[in-house]
């Protein structure tokens, strides 16, 4: 985790980094004045004039708001160019880490965690505030149970969401209308609570399909997939994703629904409305000029998501499709097989100390977490939390790497216990182990290989490595693609597991 010891307005001491997103980065720090832990993000953005709007807008848009369930803002600091904003630290994980962590949650549970979040976009909405992002990277879970809702970076005051808009956030989680540049209201943002409650249940968006082109479609013109776990939310969640804002349930409709679910309601309460007639489709030349629209401006801010105002958990390697993300700051950016929240840049080569004999076409690239290792030049960076995440320009081929702490005098065992609990929790769907088994790496290793098809149309190959780099420390090391693609990748696999285990 990168730390950085310097002081912010003469009181804030930066201490680590503790999270990324499309616009910025957030610090733990030390307010040396109050003696207290705050949350510190800095906003990094080209222009100066989009960075003081930005860092304005978004600090406005949350002192706005008075409530437990919403980050405090404490200041705003202008130094090195760059603008801070000091934020209370919340000692939490984000539900999208939970899930991704522990699996799905219990309808229950769910619903508890819904009431609270609903809780705060009404006390945002009834302030003129639309928070327009809301989706499991944004929803904090403190260690004390309190749910926050955080990351006000995209969120409007007093006024409707209208017009074609660079910063739509994730795909997977924002309304229908909003994508069609059509006015967007509150209900916009209950659309985004209905998908981020679907995940929590679910494991995975409800529209997540392969690619870009595919999910977008699926938004606009699909219906949600099937719950298969949701039992007594599904009806509230499906009334939330209706595709017309008139069909959803408003927030006293669905909060009522939520709080007897987590009383322990077993049977679905809600019951539905007369169903709205669709808007008449577009022509699909019309539509994929709004998809790839999108695809080209999509995250700015966004899908890179969140950051938690938090700390982090170490991150485990975990199937890319569980949260898939399909959008990214340029059309040619990676696209489904790094994990949602990915901020893709091209990989950096460095220009010394390149160890002899790298294949041909291949970079040796020194990653700012730490680690250094060799891939095709070419291929895209991007993070979330601490999984790094390298993808051809493509999006067809994947290789995560993720420093943790775990204990690896056992890595066969290691990843028995991770086969046990993620088919348990419902993490892989259609699995079938092809291998596991123990690898003469220096230092110890085991690797886990499988196929799981996260939907019906997509069956993805994954190949996972524990490798120990020290008494204490690991790299948990993941590559994923298509099933069909598998045997195209297999002399890339080899080379880049092999370079980064006899890296120094």
């Amino acid at each position: 985790m990168e730390t950085l010891d310097e002081v912010l307005g003469g009181r804030y001491r930066l201490l680590e980094m503790v999270g990324t997103g499309g616009m910025g980065r957030v610090w733990r720090a030390r307010d040396q004045l109050l003696l207290r832990d705050v949350a510190v993000k800095e906003i990094t953005v080209a222009s100066t004039a989009l960075l003081a709007a930005q860092t304005m807008r978004e600090a406005r848009a949350a002192a706005r708001l008075d409530h437990p369930g919403v980050v405090q803002v404490f200041d705003v600091v202008w130094q090195h160019d760059r603008s801070w904003i000091v934020m209370e630290y919340v000692n939490s994980r984000s539900l999208y880490e939970a899930v991704r962590d522990d699996g799905p949650r219990s309808p229950r549970e769910v619903a508890r965690i819904g009431v609270h979040v609903l809780a705060a976009l009404r006390a945002a909405h009834a302030a003129g505030v639309l928070h327009r992002d809301v989706k499991p990277h944004n929803v904090l879970l403190g260690v004390d149970g309190r749910v926050v809702l955080t990351d006000f970076g995209l969120a409007t005051i007093g006024e409707r969401d209208g017009g074609v808009d660079p910063r739509l956030g994730s795909p997977h989680y924002i309304a229908p209308e909003r994508v069609r540049s059509a006015p967007a209201g509150a209900a916009a943002d209950l659309f985004s609570l209905g998908a981020t409650l679907y995940a929590a249940v679910e494991g995975r968006a409800p529209f997540a399909r392969g690619d870009t082109d595919s999910s977008l479609r699926a938004l606009l013109d699909d219906p949600p997939d099937p719950p298969r776990r949701a039992g007594p939310l599904s009806g509230i969640i499906l009334g939330l994703l209706a595709k017309e804002p008139e069909a959803r349930p408003d927030a006293a409709e669905t909060e009522s629904v939520l709080r007897a679910v987590a009383g322990g309601a077993k049977a679905s309460p809600w019951r539905g409305r007369a169903p709205v007639p669709p808007r008449p489709s577009r022509r699909r030349r019309d539509r994929r000029y709004v998809v790839a629209g999108i695809a080209a401006v999509l995250l700015a801010t966004g899908g890179a998501g969140a950051y938690a105002a938090g700390r982090h958990r170490p991150e485990a390697s975990t199937p890319a499709a569980l949260f898939p993300s399909i959008a990214s700051a340029a059309p040619a950016a990676p696209t489904g097989m790094c994990g949602f929240g990915a901020d893709a840049q091209p990989a950096v080569a460095a220009t010394t100390g390149v160890p002899a004999g790298l294949p041909k076409g291949w970079i040796w690239h020194r990653d700012p977490s730490g680690f250094a290792l060799a891939l095709p030049a070419g291929w895209q960076r991007s993070m979330t939390g601490n999984d790094v995440c390298f993808s051809d320009p493509a999006g067809r081929r994947a290789f995560t790497v993720n420093m943790i702490a775990v204990v690896t005098r056992q890595p066969l065992a290691y990843w028995q216990n991770r086969e046990k609990v993620e088919r348990a929790d419902g993490a892989l769907p259609g699995y079938r182990r092809i291998s596991m088994g123990v690898l003469l790496f220096k230092r110890g290793a085991a690797d886990w290989e499988y196929t799981y098809r996260p939907d019906s149309d997509t069956t993805l190959h994954v190949h996972r490595v524990l490798a120990a780099v020290s008494s204490n420390r690991s790299y948990l090391l993941r590559w994923t693609t298509a099933d069909r693609d598998w045997p195209a990748g297999l002399g890339q696999q080899s080379q880049l597991m092999d370079l980064f285990a006899s890296a120094p």
